[in-house]
């Protein structure tokens, strides 16, 4: 049980080892570059106020061929959501070159007590040195406040909001590096795990190798004098 403990600690770290790497990758620039392009791209784009000012900060993979009067329009392929306030933060999942995995967070705007939070999956790119919005996948919705309380994970959302429809987005496929990495530690933590188990069973047939037979011992108590009155 010791040894799967270990084992299971080992594999926690690494996925945190490999989560600080990639995160450490971006620099104070790039974060501050990012999170711009997040509250311009939520704040217009996903509440759909004033959509064109959106268009900016998308990559020509989201703004599907539309040229900006298009786009202004507000019928783009964005999901919809009347998100609080007006700085949303958001977590790395990994950074692989010029591409940037996140998780983003939104809670409803005050007021709105029809929908809960919802969990999205981010995707930003660097392109021509600026990091644009490439994709925005919902991942999970939350009961609303005050409801009973429940997880709906979201494996297909209509780009136009909840409840209408379905959406051509499927998971972004992530590099097969960041799941090599893990699995990597994860195979050294169990070599180092069954070394340490050899080492103790050898330690411990050593020992009774040097133990003398028992019914030699046992002759050798019976021969000694013995010292009670």
């Amino acid at each position: 049980m010791r040894q799967i403990r270990i084992l299971g600690a080992s594999f926690v770290l690494a996925l945190l080892v490999v989560q600080s790497a990639s995160a450490a990758r971006l620099t104070a620039a790039d974060r501050k570059a990012i999170d711009h392009a997040v509250d311009v791209f939520v704040n217009h784009a996903v509440k759909r106020a004033n959509v064109g000012a959106a268009y900016a900060v998308v990559d020509s993979n989201l703004r599907g061929g539309m040229t900006r009067r298009q786009w202004s329009h507000g019928e783009i392929a964005v999901y919809t959501y009347p998100a609080r306030g007006t700085h949303h933060p958001w977590t790395v999942d990994y950074v692989d070159g010029n591409e940037v995995g996140a998780e983003l967070m939104l809670q409803p705007a005050k007021g709105v007590k029809s929908l809960g939070a919802i969990a999205f999956k981010i995707y930003i790119d660097r392109v021509g040195g600026r990091w644009l919005v490439d994709e925005l996948i919902p991942a999970a919705t939350f009961a609303p406040a005050g409801k009973h309380p429940s997880v709906t994970a979201a494996a297909d959302f209509n780009p136009s909001g909840p409840g209408e429809g379905s959406s051509s987005a499927s998971p972004r496929h992530i590099n097969p590096t960041y799941a090599v990495v893990p699995l990597a530690v994860l195979g050294g933590a169990i070599i180092a795990v069954m070394g340490w188990a050899l080492v103790l069973a050898m330690r411990d047939r050593a020992r009774r190798e040097a133990l003398p037979p028992l019914s030699i011992r046992a002759d050798d108590a019976r021969a000694r004098p013995s010292h009670r009155s």
